[in-house]
């Protein structure tokens, strides 16, 4: 097989790898704010009243083991505004709009 052959077929190989690498970071973090979304719901915080402080939210320093995709995927939906934060650095679910978040999961 000649070399030019060689390299097309690795930087063929290398973007596959590549896309698939963020295609599986993104369904993970897709499935972490669903659990996120799932946890607030069990915990009662659908609005300021009974807003929550999550545990993840704080910055860990000494990282140890996978990482850990749930602040992320919490700013994620906060910017989406499925969760809002208070003043108070608590967090709250909008039902409607997590309601239709799950929707657009299941389908």
């Amino acid at each position: 097989m000649p070399e030019s052959m060689q390299i097309v077929i690795g930087i063929i190989t290398l973007l596959l790898v590549y896309l698939l690498a963020m295609l599986g970071t993104g369904w993970w973090t897709k499935q972490i704010c669903l659990a996120i979304i799932r946890e607030l719901e069990e915990k009662g915080a659908v609005n300021a009243t009974s807003a929550v402080e999550l545990p993840y939210t704080k910055a860990s320093y000494i990282k140890i083991g996978y990482r850990d995709y749930r602040p992320k995927a919490l700013e994620m939906l906060v910017l989406s505004e499925v969760v809002y934060k208070t003043l108070t650095g608590r967090y709250y679910l909008d039902v409607e709009k997590a309601a239709e978040m799950k929707n657009k999961a299941s389908a």
